[in-house]
């Protein structure tokens, strides 16, 4: 399916279904509030934003263990061993349902790869004259509990002169391949993000616990509020001298499955969890 565009008041989201459930764009009037993919390549790490299932960020080797099953991931973005991400991002969506403002975007996960638990994920991007909301939901249609992680990846419009507040508790350390390296920091190690701050000359690619699930990006433009919901952590990613700026919330750290497997939901048969983001600009 071709990309698709919904409108409400100012507000413009572009998507495309086939590219990993992305958004392509999201923009209030003539200003682009997520960075706006390019036409080609149509490759989903330059998209606006991509859906997180069923797992968030990396599994150390693709292994781990759940209940009495032993699980092996292949890597799936090259060089790197670790998979990164999950199945969604590689996936084409299905276009459920379409109106001027909102759409519905479906991926069915029927199992039988790598990734025991088959599970249906479903997309839900509306626009009002005030924002853009996306939910993500995922119902586990294994016959057994599974272990669900979700969260999304939006990548903010970024400058000189972008500044970026969110108050969390503390930032986990990560080793030289960005899992964690079992430390935990300060939120503030580097940067005062509590009361606004730049992004720091060196790269930011860390997971930050206790999120209160709120935070600004502001710059010469105006201001980029976001609010989440069902997500306890913020992911973000600032490399030094770019133009990427991600704040990803999720529901899990990175590694989860074999670091800190309690906080990786496992949701009963027939159950489903969600996340949602409120994206708002002024």
């Amino acid at each position: 399916m071709a990309e698709i565009t919904l409108t409400a008041g100012l507000w413009k989201a572009v998507i495309r279904p086939q590219t990993g459930g992305c958004l392509a764009g999201l923009s209030r009037g003539d200003l682009p509030i997520l960075r706006e993919m390019p036409a080609q390549p149509d490759e989903v790490l330059g998209s606006a934003c991509f859906p997180l299932v069923p797992y968030c960020n990396r599994i150390a080797d693709g292994n781990f263990a759940f209940g009495d099953r032993q699980v092996r991931i292949s890597p799936n973005m090259a060089p790197q061993r670790h998979p990164l991400h999950g199945l969604g991002w590689k996936s084409a969506w299905t276009v459920t349902r379409q109106a001027a403002g909102s759409a519905v975007l479906e991926h069915a996960y029927e199992g039988g790869g790598e990734w025991p638990w088959s599970y249906l994920a479903r997309q839900h991007i509306v626009l009002d004259e005030e924002g853009c909301t996306i939910a993500l939901q995922v119902e586990n249609c294994a016959s057994d509990a599974a272990p669900l992680g979700l969260g999304l990846h939006p990548y903010f419009r970024r400058s000189a002169t972008t500044q970026v507040r969110f108050e969390a508790d503390e930032m986990l350390g990560i080793d030289a391949e960005f899992l964690p390296d079992g430390t935990a920091h300060p939120a503030c190690a580097f940067a005062d993000w509590s009361k606004g701050s730049a992004l720091p000359e060196t790269l930011v690619d860390h997971c930050f616990t206790g999120w209160k699930g709120n935070a600004a990006i502001a710059d010469d433009q105006g201001t980029i509020t976001i609010q989440a919901s069902g997500a306890p952590l913020l992911h973000v990613f600032s490399p030094p001298r770019s133009n990427e700026l991600c704040l990803e919330p999720v529901n899990h750290p990175p590694d989860a499955l074999n670091r800190a497997s309690v906080s990786v939901p496992s949701v009963p048969a027939g159950c489903a969890i969600s996340v949602a983001m409120r994206i708002e600009a002024g």
